[in-house]
């Protein structure tokens, strides 16, 4: 159903720190190479998004986001750039890193405000 129009899709965006895995699992869910993957913090730059068809689900948007702890000059722009993504988010699927979760529970509480379903 690749004919679907991206806005009658399932959003499911990707939120989490810079080099968590998000870009890995999106990759991995679509069998293919859709985001960069680097141990370079902060590849992903702006809202990366792939149309796909996950069964039973049925037609689904993929978004990969910059990570929300993203510290370079342009940090504030991209995590800007993040939030605008969870306004078109149906499904937000956040990943956890390392054992400090101060920002992850910020970012659950943003989400829980924003979003209906929300995977930890």
């Amino acid at each position: 159903m690749q004919t679907t129009p991206n806005a009658n899709r399932i959003h499911i965006a990707f939120f989490g720190k810079t080099n968590v895995g998000k870009s890995s699992l999106i990759n991995a869910i679509a069998n293919q190479t859709i985001s960069l993957v680097s141990e370079q913090k902060g590849t992903t730059t702006d809202p990366v998004k792939k149309a796909i068809e996950i069964h039973p689900v049925g037609p689904c948007l993929l978004i990969d986001t910059a990570g929300f702890d993203d510290d370079s000059i342009l940090g504030n722009e991209r995590i800007e750039l993040t939030k605008q993504v969870i306004e078109q988010t149906d499904i937000a699927v956040l990943l956890f890193g390392d054992n400090s979760f101060e920002k992850e529970r910020e970012w659950i509480n943003y989400l829980e405000e924003k979003i209906y379903q929300l995977f930890l």
